[in-house]
């Protein structure tokens, strides 16, 4: 609504001509203190917005918002507009334990993302505050270095077991390719162990250059570690488990608000595979209708093109012709 009345505030100085009971005009202070309101509120609904957004995004894209809500509440802390500052220094009271509470497991989050690492986490931190930020980059390091020589020790407990196979695999096997392949895995296990594999894929990724963000800024990061896991072995699996933590309640409670839908007064006899299916079929139909509006303008686009071209070329043959006659003439 703000940002509606800003745009007509040019109207609202001549809307006393048209209606006489209008006599709340703002005055020019007024106007610019809801411009710097706007200016100071608009970041913060384009946050809310992924939030509260049910297509979810990674959790290390959590990390850069929070850490920007912050920046920006400390820089609207120090404003000269009195009533802004003070609405900045409330906010910052609240949210002081949010950042503090948090911020470790989504700078752990942001640390997974190729695009952001160590690197750009280090630079957040030291723009909100220079003297703390190695301190705050330490603890993140140690804490995702803990984390991940506990998947290490999973990881290497759960390859210690031999994969079971399928009945096709056991008629058809030699029983001297499966010592050999056993005295293999034998033979990298020892490997492993020996080599002290707890920070070799960590300290791999780390040491691997940062993605450019501004050429891959639409990447898939859970996609990136499909693709990377065989390089980063068992680091891959606790990416996905850590990226894949939803940071909100807004899809959880979304699917009960379905429930409710499906399974009303008159309909409450349905069994578990049957409100699955429905479910199911309403997010599939919801995705077809997006697909349609986006074939639609799509194929709307390109009409439009080919009857611009259509026309251009039919202009040139039209001027071409013209010349032509213009030409045949003046030889006349």
């Amino acid at each position: 609504m703000l940002v509606r009345a800003l745009k007509f505030c040019k109207a609202f100085d001549n809307l006393h001509l048209y209606d006489g009971n209008y006599k709340c005009l703002p005055s020019e202070e007024e106007w610019n203190r809801g411009e710097k309101i706007r200016d100071f509120l608009k970041p913060f609904s384009t946050i809310t917005t992924y939030f509260s957004g049910v297509n979810f995004l990674t959790a290390s894209v959590y990390f850069m918002l929070v850490w920007k809500i912050e920046l920006l509440l400390r820089r609207y802390a120090r404003c000269k507009d009195n009533e802004i500052r003070l609405m900045a220094v409330d906010m910052q009271s609240k949210f002081a334990k949010y950042w503090d509470e948090y911020s470790l497991i989504l700078a752990m989050a942001a640390v997974l993302d190729p695009r952001i690492k160590l690197q750009m986490l280090k630079e957040a931190y030291h723009k909100l505050d220079p003297r703390i930020s190695e301190k705050k980059v330490e603890v993140v390091t140690k804490s995702l270095e803990l984390l991940y020589k506990e998947y290490s020790s999973k990881s290497s407990e759960s390859s210690s077991r031999f994969p079971r196979k399928t009945p096709h695999e056991l008629l058809t096997e030699s029983p001297l390719d499966d010592d050999f392949d056993d005295d293999l895995l034998e033979l990298e296990r020892y490997i492993q162990f020996g080599s002290n594999n707890e920070r070799k894929n960590l300290d791999m990724y780390l040491a691997d250059t940062k993605v450019d963000i501004s050429a891959f800024s639409d990447m898939e990061v859970l996609d990136y570690w499909k693709d990377k896991q065989h390089r980063y072995g068992d680091l891959a699996l606790l990416a996905r488990d850590i990226l894949s933590i939803p940071i909100t309640t807004v899809a959880s409670e979304s699917a009960f608000s379905v429930r409710g839908r499906v399974l009303s007064p008159f309909r409450n006899r349905l069994l578990p595979k049957t409100v699955q299916a429905l479910i199911c079929t309403r997010n599939w139909l919801a995705v077809l209708l997006s697909l349609r509006e986006t074939l639609r303008s799509t194929l709307i686009m390109m009409m439009r093109m080919l009857i611009k071209e259509q026309v251009a070329q039919e202009m040139k043959i039209q001027t071409c012709g013209n010349f032509s006659a213009f030409s045949s003439l003046c030889n006349l």
